[in-house]
């Protein structure tokens, strides 16, 4: 009897250790909670069996995963580095980098008008653009125009969106050695010494036909040229009174001379040795090419190659060596919006 006891005791043991045998495989040594223990922490393994896990509820080690990675990973050739170069520029309510900002003359309340004006000029260059929408020139010749408050300054920006006061006389006209014609003083005395250089250099001489123009004649003359023309054509080279630089006293016109027929022609001045020498040298003098071929979109004027404007050696040279040829685009990268005052109406 004892015998047969015996036996029954082995085989049960047996078929004890052949029960556990699927769950130790298929969870790597480590006998799973029944349904009753879920939430409470299994018993401990045999001292061989692989160590168990952390607990469920406890955060997973990330630093440790990583490092225990790349360790089973020594001698190949693979790594386990994560690589965020493209997310590099994301960053939770990180704002979106505005390339127009990185420029000098970028202002912010100009912004919607910066992406408008270059929508509609792509292949211009973003600096220039945003140099004239700073001076309103997105806006169209004659629209928005704003009254000049300081007429007086040596850098007055006139042009079509910018007007001078009716009333408006600059101090210190006089008139230029030899002619009846008046200007400021400093741009007069500068234009002299240009022509005496003109006439050392290259022996020829350089001839003013106008300089200073009241408000007043400025009106008389573009209803003069209106009425053989057209408004709209002689807007293309004429200003509305208030809009001429004539007004401001630092402008002058001048004429190439006929060698056979003595006659004076301002048309013909870009074809002499005048206009090439002071296209190289007039900045040395202060003087720019106000209304340069080429610009015309820019300027709302056609090639004047006898219009130069004085704003001091100092601005003229900037301008030279930076290779900005138009007022409008040096006033706008340099001095940004010009301080004005807006007015209803203009002529």
């Amino acid at each position: 009897m004892k015998r047969i006891l015996c036996i029954f005791a082995v085989l049960a043991l047996l078929l004890s250790s052949c029960s556990d045998t699927p769950f130790t495989i298929r969870y790597g040594g480590i006998t799973p909670p029944q349904s009753q223990d879920i939430g409470a922490k299994p018993s401990a393994p045999p001292e061989k069996q692989v160590p168990s896990p952390s607990p469920v509820d406890e955060e997973p080690n990330v630093d440790d995963a990583i490092e225990n990675t790349d360790e089973s990973l020594a001698g190949e050739d693979v790594t386990m580095i994560p690589d965020f170069s493209v997310a590099t520029n994301i960053t939770a309510n990180e704002e979106p980098v505005n390339e127009l900002a990185a420029y000098g003359h970028y202002i912010p309340e100009n912004e919607e008008r910066y992406r408008a004006f270059i929508a509609s000029y792509p292949d211009m260059a973003e600096t220039k653009a945003l140099a004239l929408v700073n001076v309103n020139a997105d806006y169209g010749y004659y629209n928005n125009i704003t009254e000049i408050e300081n007429p007086a300054d040596l850098l007055v920006f006139c042009n079509k969106n910018f007007q001078l006061p009716s009333d408006f006389v600059p101090q210190g006209l006089r008139q230029l050695t030899g002619y009846e014609l008046k200007m400021a003083e400093a741009a007069a005395t500068a234009y002299e010494n240009m022509v005496k250089a003109v006439k050392e250099e290259l022996g020829l001489q350089l001839i003013a036909v106008s300089a200073y123009r009241s408000f007043d004649y400025q009106k008389a003359l573009f209803a003069r040229y209106a009425k053989a023309d057209g408004e709209k054509v002689a807007e293309t080279y004429s200003a509305r009174a208030g809009h001429s630089e004539h007004q401001t006293g630092l402008t002058i016109d001048l004429l190439h001379m006929w060698p056979r027929t003595g006659s004076l022609r301002r048309e013909n001045f870009q074809n002499t040795e005048q206009y090439a020498w002071m296209l190289e040298h007039a900045h040395e003098y202060g003087y720019i090419l106000r209304y340069p071929e080429g610009d015309e979109s820019v300027t709302g004027y056609l090639f004047e190659p006898w219009h130069w404007r004085y704003i001091g050696v100092e601005d003229a040279t900037q301008m030279h060596e930076a290779g900005i040829t138009t007022f409008e685009e040096y006033i706008g990268t340099y001095y940004g919006f010009p301080g004005s005052v807006p007015v209803a109406e203009a002529g």
